[in-house]
């Protein structure tokens, strides 16, 4: 084959691909597939294209034909900004930057997010994310650590259990038996760290439980008893001691 034979080949093959996309687009309704998509091979296309563009090594005539479809030359952007949104309705709905991976069925698009948003704390960790973004992050509350994610989970289900039967003493039994669990350990070991004990404290949270409080408060009345006693012993004394002057 020579060289011009294997250039109309090239071509052929470039121009069958483009036709898959187009064909992609109109029947998904999306602008190109995911990694996780069948279309491995189409996928793999789009990105050479980007890196052949990155690289000034694509033809004008190629670039216009993917222009005209409106074809997406930095996804690294757009990828962050619409995984965001996504980030702040999944909050929205369920009242938590917590995201599970292991909750939701792995085509679901929570399942996606939760990859999205393990994937950005190991960039965060390589220290590969950007400052903006990372500021970005900040302001909606993201969570940058499982232990940090642990404590959300919990202090949103503690909410919710305050909310419903109006006190934090969670039973460890039943069908709260981890959260009570969870919570008769943070009373008994207390937090190290300082936002983790603001947190709680901001909601009112109880940091005895009740049979400590119960104890408390007969120990405070026995010795408000005494002092009254005490109180009382001294006067009676003092009005004596005048009598006999």
């Amino acid at each position: 084959m020579n060289s011009a034979t294997n250039k109309s080949y090239q071509e052929k093959i470039w121009h069958q691909h483009y036709a898959t996309l187009i064909a992609f687009q109109k029947s998904t309704g999306r602008e190109y597939p995911n990694a996780s998509d069948p279309e491995v091979k189409l996928y793999h296309w789009c990105k050479n294209q980007r890196r052949f563009y990155t690289k000034n090594q694509m033809s004008q005539e190629r670039k216009g034909f993917l222009d005209k479809i409106n074809f997406r030359w930095n996804t690294l952007h757009y990828s962050f900004e619409v995984r965001l949104q996504q980030l702040l309705a999944f909050k929205k709905e369920h009242g938590t930057l917590h995201v599970s991976q292991v909750k939701y069925d792995k085509t679901s698009d929570v399942h996606k997010l939760s990859r999205w948003v393990n994937e950005i704390r190991r960039m965060y960790n390589e220290n590969r994310i950007s400052m903006d973004r990372i500021k970005q992050l900040d302001k909606i509350g993201f969570i940058w650590n499982m232990e940090d994610e642990r404590f959300a989970s919990n202090l949103f289900k503690l909410k919710r259990y305050h909310k419903q039967n109006g006190h934090f003493d969670v039973p460890q039994t039943g069908r709260n038996k981890k959260l009570g669990e969870w919570i008769a350990q943070v009373r008994c070991r207390g937090l190290a760290k300082r936002h983790y004990i603001k947190a709680l404290d901001d909601i009112g949270f109880e940091w005895l439980g009740k049979k400590k409080r119960l104890q408390k408060a007969k120990s405070t009345m026995v010795n408000i008893d005494l002092k009254n006693k005490i109180i009382k012993g001294r006067i009676k004394a003092r009005k004596t001691l005048k009598n006999i002057v």
